[in-house]
């Protein structure tokens, strides 16, 4: 990399940690990387170097699909950290480990699918904090509706229960209050209720997993109980997804989470969290939603990334 390259990578690092991660100087930093991300990882330890924190790094070497918990040496250091870095290829937010960190008041940061190109990137340059309120106001909406219908001009046509649940704030940065964000996502998201989903979901965007990311071809999933009874579009995608599934069993199956992105600067690029954060796109997750607010409990969680401007909230209809 260059010079003008790692200055600004440099730059994109010290938002992670210092504007969005909220780390002091006398706070213990946990830095967790896998073999496509120890380089990344090196950003970070030099920035704690330099200002004087204490920071260890742990190298993942078995995971194999977002929702995988990590080892207990590493759950147990996240437990007794003040902010925890995920910097695996695949997210670990959606497991016990992050979910007892929490509860313990530890920050996290999940930064799946980093790398020095989302570092540089204009959506990691986005106005967090104002762009907050909205995030706010609808996942108040969540926690306080029953019904959310969705349908779009492709032909998604989808009805969710969410009576009882609990929308989810996240704003992307993390303080003593918010304990979880996953910067450039911006989103609210929310853990529907698990077998009453119903619908058409036509995914145009993009599934950020390594075998498919940006969409050039529509994938359709059909939604009866609340979960994929059909995948129908690219026959190699429509494989992939099916053997992904048909590995996991049928709880991966089990419509986990749906989540809208609100950051302005974002753009559909095959990258995860660029991608969910997107504004104009909702996402639907499938597995996991025990960290969430769901009962679905898992070692998987995969989100399928659309184009929307609007849903329903019983009667509400809401606008992007």
């Amino acid at each position: 990399m260059n010079s003008i390259l790692d200055n600004k990578a440099f730059t994109g690092a010290k938002i992670i940690l210092f504007d969005l991660g909220n780390l002091q100087k006398n706070e213990k930093l946990c830095i967790i990387v896998d073999q496509q991300t120890s380089k990344l990882g090196k950003f970070f330890e030099q920035l704690c170097y330099e200002k004087g924190i204490s920071s260890k790094t742990f190298l993942l070497t078995d995971q194999k699909i977002h929702g995988s918990e990590p080892p207990p040496k590493v759950a147990a250091y996240m437990l007794n950290s003040d902010l925890v870095l995920g910097l695996t290829t695949f997210s670990i937010a959606h497991t016990e480990a992050r979910k007892h960190s929490s509860k313990n008041k530890t920050r996290f940061l999940s930064l799946p699918d980093f790398s020095v190109d989302v570092l540089n990137d204009q959506s990691l340059r986005a106005n967090f904090k104002e762009l907050s309120q909205n995030v706010l106001e609808l996942s108040k909406k969540f926690s306080a509706g029953k019904k959310v219908i969705i349908t779009t001009k492709k032909g998604t046509n989808l009805s969710l229960d969410i009576s009882g649940r609990k929308g989810n704030f996240a704003p992307g940065y993390v303080n003593n209050e918010i304990l979880l964000g996953s910067p450039p996502d911006i989103e609210a998201n929310i853990a529907p209720v698990e077998n009453h989903s119903n619908g058409i979901l036509v995914v145009d965007a993009s599934i950020p997993i390594p075998q498919i990311g940006k969409l050039d071809e529509d994938i359709i999933l059909e939604i009866e109980d609340g979960k994929i009874v059909s995948i129908d579009g690219n026959l190699k995608q429509k494989s992939t997804l099916q053997s992904l599934f048909n590995n996991y069993g049928p709880k991966s199956l089990v419509l986990a989470e749906l989540g809208i992105g609100f950051n302005n600067l974002a753009k559909i690029c095959g990258n995860m969290l660029i991608d969910e954060g997107t504004f104009g796109t909702f996402h639907c997750g499938f597995g996991s939603n025990s960290t969430i607010g769901g009962l679905n409990k898992i070692n998987f969680h995969v989100d399928f990334i659309f184009n929307c401007n609007q849903l329903i909230i019983d009667n509400e209809i809401i606008k992007f």
